[in-house]
């Protein structure tokens, strides 16, 4: 049980962090000038702790899963859920190409949890 609450954790700060790092947009500033300066948006701040969140967690569940399920099952449903995103948050076309790559990652996804079993 706690695996799926993991996961489902790890999901959310994911796609969150890549959500709130786009919509902070170019805030993030790196500057070497009279030393090492960095600023950023609140935003992008979010977004970066969210991915470091999500970091941890995925470091966790690499370490106490199977690696070879947990991969490709995990990442396949970060690139539909990224996906998903693009196109309802941020009005981004979807293609009827990407369409059937999400379709084909949806059966590997499936297959690859029967086979798990």
């Amino acid at each position: 049980m706690i695996k799926y609450v993991l996961t489902i954790v790890y999901l959310i700060c994911t796609t969150g962090g890549i959500t709130f790092m786009k919509l902070g947009g170019d805030s993030l500033k790196l500057g070497l000038k009279d030393g090492f300066s960095l600023s950023m948006g609140w935003k992008t701040f979010i977004g970066f702790l969210l991915y470091l969140i999500s970091f941890l967690l995925w470091q966790r569940l690499i370490v106490k899963y199977d690696l070879s399920i947990m991969v490709p099952i995990v990442t396949g449903i970060v690139q539909i859920l990224v996906l998903l995103i693009g196109h309802f948050v941020f009005k981004e076309s979807l293609s009827m190409l990407s369409t059937f790559g999400a379709i084909l990652i949806i059966a590997g996804i499936i297959l690859m949890s029967f086979g798990s079993r």
